[in-house]
């Protein structure tokens, strides 16, 4: 009877898609590229590549469910939000399934639309006969809206979770820090105590290392909360996202075709940089973006933008939190020293938005020349002060076009530094 609570909970946990925070551990983060001649250009993203065969499969299997599903799966990676939602609406067109409403449900997640997610996995409740697996969907998004402060709409989710699957501890799990961190005492610690039970049963069956690991921070909290602790509500995770328009969720699938959706020309993106702060910016749809966190450093992180085609995107921001007020003077001189070899430098711009001030200048590597192989041979520089954050931007360029470089600019101009801190419950 032990060994089967053991396999239960192994099927549990090992489903989670959400973190349960261990002690004292560090932010995920890359370690930067090596530097290479003039600037430092990084090395290729695989993404690009795996989003250009995926494209490319579907036009080869235009009627094939998996092969929209993949393509959906990695877009959502790369926050191609509206053209991912497509690919995942076409897959349920072809073939209603758990897999493709699951799809959904993630983007539509990502995509910040949580009551039509909620809809797309009860659609995956309906579809599939696996409890434990339609209570995980309802799991994920509870915990997401949780860090958020979506407080009401997380309980929902976990009770929903709780129906799927009856006493699973990730809803107690879940449900004793969303009551802790709220300062109901009470409900907390009636949470924890059967979270404890059922982790207490689980370690007197001496489980693998890996289970101890996943169990432990569990019996922390459980600890915390019967020892009455302040529990801190999580900052949400550095994962980019965007705001899907109405129409990619508003919809029955019978009465509209998937491919119609019309994709934006350019959307708004979000990264959370430093707890409940986020940095938006609106950029073109067809690019793809990534987040990485400095490791030991929560309030510095990198956003990477790219492009692929005939006139490719490779745009670096670099987010460190300063306030102190930095000089961009002093800094934009810096800048310019710290291009290798002898660029012929531009001259420094000023620039201005709502809530940020920056500097700029275009730099040009004098090897380049004309017939050369296509590669980045000039880039574009700026520092931004923003609410308190100073942003490094360096955008690589292949050509002399104008527009690039005032399109650089337009983005940046646009930036904002949103507070999105839940309120104190």
């Amino acid at each position: 009877m032990a060994r089967n609570r053991l396999v239960a909970v192994l099927v549990f946990l090992g489903a989670c898609a959400h973190p349960i925070p261990a002690p004292n551990s560090p932010a995920p983060a890359t370690a930067p590229a090596p530097s290479k001649p003039f600037a430092p250009i990084p090395d290729a993203n695989p993404l690009l590549a795996e989003i250009t065969a995926a494209e490319r499969s579907a036009v080869e299997h235009p009627d094939d469910a998996e092969t929209w599903g993949r393509l959906a799966s990695v877009l959502k990676r790369a926050n191609r939000l509206q053209d991912a939602v497509r690919a995942a609406w076409r897959a349920v067109e072809l073939a209603p399934s758990a897999e493709s409403w699951t799809s959904v449900g993630n983007v539509l997640t990502q995509g910040g639309a949580p009551d039509a997610a909620m809809a797309a996995f009860e659609e995956v409740s309906r579809q599939t006969n696996d409890g434990f697996l339609a209570a995980q969907n309802f799991l994920n998004l509870g915990y997401r809206a949780w860090l958020w402060g979506m407080d009401d709409f997380a309980m929902r989710a976990y009770a929903r979770a709780d129906e799927l699957a009856p006493g699973h501890p990730l809803v107690l799990y879940d449900r004793t820090l969303l009551f802790a961190a709220s300062g109901k005492t009470a409900a907390a610690q009636a949470e924890a105590t059967m979270l404890r039970n059922v982790v207490d049963r689980v370690l007197e069956d001496r489980p693998p290392l890996e289970m101890v690991e996943i169990l432990e921070p569990m019996k922390a909290l459980t600890e915390s909360v019967m020892n009455g602790d302040a529990v801190a509500r999580l900052p949400p995770q550095p994962e980019p996202g965007q705001r899907l328009p109405d129409r990619f969720w508003r919809r029955d699938p019978g009465q509209s075709h998937a491919l119609d959706l019309a994709v934006d020309e350019t959307s708004e993106r979000y990264y959370p940089i430093a707890g409940w702060q986020v940095f938006a910016l609106n950029l073109p749809s067809g690019w793809t973006d990534n987040l990485e966190v400095t490791k030991g450093q929560p309030a510095s992180a990198q956003i990477r933008l790219e492009a692929g085609g005939p006139r490719p995107v490779l745009w670096l921001l670099t987010v460190t939190e300063s306030r102190a007020g930095p000089d961009l003077d002093r800094l934009i001189v810096q800048a310019r020293r710290n291009l290798s070899g002898t660029p012929v430098l531009g001259e420094v711009r000023s620039f201005a938005g709502r809530d940020l001030e920056g500097r700029s200048f275009v730099a040009d590597d004098p090897g380049a020349r004309p017939g050369d192989p296509p590669g980045f041979a000039r880039v574009w520089v700026a520092v931004v002060r923003a609410k308190g954050f100073l942003v490094t931007a360096t955008r690589f360029l292949r050509d002399r076009d104008p527009a690039l470089v005032d399109e650089s600019e337009r983005i940046l101009r646009a930036l904002e530094v949103r507070d999105l801190t839940p309120p104190h419950r």
